[in-house]
Order: structure tokens, then C-alpha cells, then sequence
């Protein structure tokens, strides 16, 4: 109990008066004059201390009167309001968010989270509700409120314990913020299901570690008189020793596997050992190599890779670790992508005023695609490769069967850059199309340049920074243009200053056709010789050739990344001859994927950030505004009033008002204190010689 004016209570030294009023002896009422004693003076009443307390009920009365009415001036309250007698317990809505993240899979963690997830089951009474949440990357339900709802209260326990059975931690990040989000908004479900008012509690059960994400939880709207536990377990070993993948690196002494050691700073392990290995048959790559790291550092380590092993899936093991979960990773050398740029026009590719030259060495050390240059003569034999393997320049007229054969493969996917070095080429361009009644327009200006570009086109998006935006500087001195029909299937990219038509792209079937305004030579312009220049083409080969090369190496929660969007079917690389399944990996390692009519290989990495085993401070959780409370879970806690702004002390005393009861109590008392002494007169009266108080 507290007082809101406690100063008052200094009024409770007032039971000094009548403590010492019933210690005085008074004289009696009725006196007895003797003739003797008219020679003595009267004097007062002494008090004395061998006298005995006259009294000693009217004085415990009165003495509790003065208290009484001291604490009602002080105005005490209760800190926390008490629960009201007779009225049944508060329900719960309890949410427990199990961490099943690759840190879990650390010895010892993993049973007791389960236990912890059990207790708090089973301390739940029949009117309360609850749901389970996995996060492991995702979030997965593990037992829904309607499941706890439908169970029979004394089979519920059985139902959490058969959904952890057969579960096991998984591989990917601790987002716990986004679980602890979705556990939130179960909140509402259950309120809604129960149609009354409950207590809403967030269990966490997790190791804690900093590589958790919690970020997200700023600014998030937390009901009133919600709280969150943290419930922590702790492995076995204390170390851990982990990898993380850094890349490739390739250089004159062929490819290497880059990777960094984590070492925490309670890890035991002293003597660290890498070795790389066949992913597919387990066997050994070149020798281990020993490493000496102390608790708490890193060190990075270059592998070489054998240039017959370059193109083989790999593994990378550490040993000598306490914890093996993060001791693997797996890799694929990404291959280059193989494109034919097949030119059309009967140059020689030496000769520098044509096209083919510049394209020669423009395309020269590229890595992906890699451009092999071939006259249209040698392509002959390519008509019936793949879509996407290769890419048209078309500088020279075509005969019908040339025409027919770059229509055919336009159709089929592959592109085309069409150069319109003379008027006669319009019609080149407009039959590839597919399209009548394209002619030949000559620009007004004799020194063109580009006037309007459509920097949001695919053509020119390399160039949408203000940084790398100006084309002023590059002239056409024969630029040639094109007449377009009122229906056409072309767009215009970008125009001369004279707004004629500069470059085009017209779909073909499957496939595209760039046209461009000019040749492609230092006689004609200065376009082949700008920083523009190279660029440009590697971008346009690029998307001729799918887009940038994807990734084939992703952490176990990023497996989208690999994919782009498309239909995909798994095989892992342990079942090589086996059939494609469409249900997306849940261990690290290497698979094959088909996507369309191709095959790659793909690497599924434990997430990096999992080696980080320090512990959160739990200061994040509080600068985040999470309503943390260590109370324990059990429906037989009585429900006391939300803490908040309702909560201040001269809020609790007005709702409380205790003082009223204390007045009113001192009043009962005062008027049977004026009872008993009424009776203690009267007594006195008919017995003469009793003294009054």
C-alpha cells in the first residue's frame, strides 16, 4: 500500500493525548467535606506511573480513531489493482514463436526449445488459446488456434507435442521479426474467436543470437497490455567455428574458392583444417590445408580448384570444429553462356570501314555471354541451334534464302540489328519484320545527332542516370531513317533532332529486330569509337542472350533469387539419374534445376549470418519498444490492470478512493466510542467511587 500524501501520517502522534489522559488520576465528582480538611489547599491531579491505565478499551478505541482518520488524510492506494473476488480468471491469447533457424542446430538447442514450448502448453488453462509459429525463414503454423480450439483441453498437450514429433530445425534465417509480426495479427483472429476480452502474450523461444532480425519491429502498434516473453536456450557447446562464402576468384593461376572462417570468441577449437571436394563423390581435391585461428578472430582462405575439377560441383569442408551445422559450403563455377554473333554483309573482319571490325573488338574479353564473331557463310551450319545462342547483325543485303533463314530465327527467339548503311536496307529491315509500306527518309541535317531517347527502354536503360544521359557529342554524317506506316508493330527509341526516326524495335515472333539509323563505322560517324559504344552492344547481346547471367548460388532462404520467376523442378545432385520433384529444397547442397527445356547446377548455402553466435542484448529489444515481461505463462495469475498512462498514482487513488472507506470506518468508531463512554458515565454515577475518565 501506498499514500498519496503520506505527511498526514505524522497526525497518528496525536494517540500521545489520550495515552496520556488515562494515565491521569482525576478526582471523583461527588466530594465528602470533613471539617478537617478546610485547612488544606487543593491542588491538582499528578500523573503517576505506578497507577494502572483506566480504561485501557476506551483508550485502544480512541487511540485507533486518531490512526484511522491519519491514514484517511494520507490517501492510501494500491500500486496495481487488485483482482475482484468471484469472478472468474482473465482467458489468454498465447502466440509462441518456435526459432527453427540454422543456429538451432546446434547440439542441445533443439530439445530444449521443445521442452520450453511444452511447459508452456501445459500450463494453459481450458479457456485460453493458442497457436504455435515456425520461423525459418518463412513462417510456418505449426498448431492453429481452431486445432487448439477443437482439441479437447485434455488432449491439447498431446496435439503440440505430435506437431514437434518429427521436427526438426531448419536452414534458413532468423526473422523474427517478421514471425513475431505474423504473431500479432493472430492476436486479432483469436479475439474475434473468443468474442471477449483476453490477455494477449507473445512467447519467443530461440537462442537469441545477433544474427536474429528484429529490425522490423520499430514502430509496430502493440495492443494494450500485450507482453512479450523471451524464453532462452543454451547448447551444449558455447564455440563454434563457422564458414562463409566469399565468391570465385580467378587470375593467372587459374580458379580459387574464396571463403572466410568465423571463430566466436568462447570457441575451443585451436587447430582448423579446409579441404575441398568432389560434391558428388565425396573424394578429396588437392591436400587440406591446416589453419591456427584464435577465438574470436577470422581469417580468409583462398582454395585453388584444379582446372579439371573448374567445372565440376564442389564442396568445401572445415573440421576440427565443436559445431559442424555451418562447417560446409557448396559451390558451382556459373559457365559462360555461348552466343554466335553471325554478321550478314561480306566484309572482312579487318577491314575498318565496315562494322564488322569495331563488333570484332568490342566483343573481345567478354565473359558471359561469350561472343564468337562469324561470317554469315560459316553460320550456315547454326540454323538450327537453340534460341538465344545467337545474335544477328544484318549490314548487307540478304538473299531469299539468307532472308528466309534470319526470319526463321528472329521467330524462333534469337535478335537482330539491322544497319541501314544505304535506303536499300529499309526494305531488308521491313521484310525481317514482316511488315509493307517501310521507305526510305532522309534527315534534314547533314550532321545528326540523337535528339530524343527513350531512356526507360531496355535500349537505352543503361544510360537513365543524368550522369551518363548525354549522346550530344555523337554525330551521324550519312545517318539514314525510316518512314513508318500508319500500323506498325515498331517503336520508335529514339529520334535524329529532326524527330525522324533514329532506332527501332519491331517484335518478331519470339524474337526481336533492332534497327539503326547508320552504319556502324569511323567514315559515317563517331558513334563506334564513344564510351557508349561497348556498353551499348554488351547490353543488347546480354538480353539477347536471357539477361544478366543468373546466380547459381544462394543461401537456403533465397532460393527465389535463382529462379526468376519460372516454373522450376529440383534433383539433387545425390540423385543424379533420378526424376525432377517441384518441392523446393529444404537442405543445403548442390541440385539440378529445369527450367523450360534447360538444365543447371545450383548451390544452397547455410545463411552467413548464422555463424554469428553472440548473443542479442536485450536493450535491442527494448529500444525497439517490444513490452518485454519475465512473468510466467499459467492461467491462474491474476489479471491486474494494464500498465499505462492509467496507471499513475493519483489515477489509482481516484478509481480506488480508499479514503471514503477510512472516514467512514473512524466515523463508526466515534460513535461507538461515544457509546462506551455514555455507559462508562452513567456508571460512574451509580458507583461513587469509580473514577471517570
Amino acid at each position: 500500500m501506498s499514500f498519496l500524501s503520506p505527511w498526514f501520517l505524522l497526525g497518528a502522534a496525536l494517540i500521545v493525548g489520550p495515552i496520556i489522559a488515562h494515565l491521569i488520576r482525576q478526582a471523583t465528582r461527588h466530594r465528602v467535606s470533613f471539617s478537617a480538611t478546610r485547612f488544606l489547599s487543593a491542588s491538582p491531579p499528578k500523573l503517576d506511573r505506578r497507577n494502572r491505565i483506566q480504561h485501557p478499551w476506551l483508550l485502544l478505541l480512541r487511540c485507533i480513531i486518531v490512526g484511522v482518520l491519519a491514514m484517511g488524510f494520507a490517501r492510501p492506494y494500491f500500486k496495481r489493482d487488485l483482482p475482484v473476488l468471484n469472478t472468474p480468471t482473465i482467458p489468454q491469447s498465447v502466440v509462441v514463436v518456435l526459432d527453427e533457424s540454422a543456429s538451432m542446430q546446434r547440439t542441445g538447442l533443439w530439445d530444449a526449445a521443445r521442452k520450453k514450448v511444452y511447459d508452456v502448453a501445459d500450463s494453459l488453462g481450458p479457456n485460453d488459446q493458442f497457436a504455435l509459429l515456425g520461423v525459418s525463414g518463412g513462417i510456418e503454423h505449426l498448431v492453429t488456434y481452431e486445432q487448439w480450439k477443437q482439441a479437447a483441453p485434455a488432449d491439447r498437450l498431446a496435439l503440440v507435442r505430435g506437431a514437434l514429433a518429427d521436427k526438426k530445425p531448419g536452414w534458413g534465417a532468423k526473422n523474427l521479426d517478421a514471425a513475431i509480426e505474423t504473431a500479432s495479427t493472430e492476436w486479432e483472429q483469436m479475439s474475434e474467436n473468443a468474442n471477449a476480452v483476453t490477455r494477449k502474450k507473445i512467447v519467443v523461444v530461440s537462442d537469441f543470437t545477433a544474427s536474429g532480425r528484429v529490425s522490423g519491429l520499430a514502430g509496430l502498434n502493440w495492443p494494450k497490455g500485450s507482453e512479450v516473453n523471451l524464453e532462452t536456450v543454451t547448447p551444449t557447446h558455447a564455440g563454434n567455428a563457422g564458414l562463409q562464402w566469399l565468391g570465385w576468384s580467378e587470375s593467372d593461376a587459374g580458379l580459387s574458392v574464396r571463403a572466410r572462417i568465423v571463430q566466436s570468441a568462447k570457441s575451443t577449437a585451436t587447430s582448423l583444417s579446409v579441404q575441398l571436394k568432389d560434391a558428388e563423390t565425396n573424394a578429396p581435391i588437392g591436400d587440406a590445408q591446416k589453419l591456427t585461428i584464435q577465438a574470436g578472430d577470422t581469417q580468409i582462405v583462398s582454395v585453388p580448384v584444379p582446372s579439371e575439377a573448374a567445372k565440376k560441383p564442389l564442396r568445401l569442408d572445415l573440421s576440427g570444429d565443436e559445431e559442424n551445422f555451418d562447417n560446409t559450403l557448396w559451390a558451382v563455377h556459373p559457365a559462360p553462356r555461348e552466343m554466335t554473333l553471325t554478321y550478314y554483309g561480306g566484309h572482312a573482319a579487318n577491314d575498318i570501314k565496315h562494322a564488322r571490325f569495331y563488333l570484332e573488338h568490342a566483343v573481345a574479353g567478354w565473359k558471359d555471354p561469350l561472343v564468337k564473331v562469324v561470317a554469315s557463310e560459316a553460320a550456315s551450319a547454326t540454323s538450327t541451334s537453340k534460341p538465344g545462342s545467337e545474335f544477328i547483325v544484318v549490314a548487307g543485303p540478304l538473299d531469299a534464302t539468307a532472308m528466309d533463314n534470319v526470319r526463321n530465327k528472329v521467330s524462333a527467339g534469337d535478335f537482330a540489328l539491322v544497319l541501314l548503311n544505304d535506303p536499300k536496307m529499309v526494305d531488308t529491315a521491313a521484310s525481317i519484320a514482316g511488315e509493307t509500306d517501310w521507305s526510305p527518309l532522309q534527315p534534314k541535317q547533314k550532321n545528326a545527332m540523337l535528339g530524343q531517347i527513350d531512356f526507360q527502354h531496355p535500349l537505352f536503360s543503361l544510360f537513365s542516370d543524368p550522369h551518363y544521359s548525354d549522346f550530344t557529342r555523337i554525330q551521324f554524317t550519312q545517318a539514314q531513317s525510316v518512314k513508318l506506316p500508319a500500323k506498325t508493330a515498331a517503336v520508335v527509341v529514339a529520334r535524329f533532332d529532326d524527330t525522324s526516326p533514329a532506332v527501332l524495335e519491331v517484335p518478331v515472333g519470339q524474337g526481336r529486330m533492332i534497327v539503326w539509323g547508320g552504319d556502324w563505322s569511323t567514315a559515317v560517324g563517331n558513334w563506334v569509337l564513344s564510351t557508349k559504344f561497348v556498353p551499348w552492344l554488351e547490353n543488347l547481346v546480354e538480353r539477347a542472350a536471357g539477361g544478366a547471367q543468373r546466380p547459381v548460388i544462394a543461401e537456403m532462404s533465397d532460393t527465389a533469387k535463382l529462379l526468376d520467376g519460372q516454373a522450376t523442378k529440383w534433383r539433387p545432385i545425390s540423385a543424379a539419374e533420378g526424376t525432377f520433384t517441384e518441392t523446393t529444397p529444404t537442405l543445403p547442397g548442390v541440385y539440378q534445376i529445369q527450367q523450360g527445356g534447360s538444365t543447371r547446377w545450383v548451390a544452397l548455402q547455410v545463411p552467413a549470418a548464422a555463424s554469428n553466435i553472440s548473443l542479442m542484448p536485450l536493450e535491442t529489444w527494448e529500444k525497439l519498444g517490444v513490452p518485454l515481461h519475465a512473468q510466467a505463462v499459467t492461467s491462474a495469475t491474476p489479471i491486474a490492470a494494464p500498465l499505462g498512462e492509467d496507471q499513475t498514482a493519483p489515477k489509482l487513488e481516484a478509481r480506488q478512493k480508499l479514503w471514503r472507506w477510512l472516514l467512514l470506518g473512524a466515523a463508526l468508531l466515534l460513535a461507538l466510542e461515544s457509546i462506551y463512554s455514555l455507559a462508562l458515565a452513567r456508571r460512574t454515577e451509580h458507583n461513587p467511587n469509580e473514577v471517570a475518565a
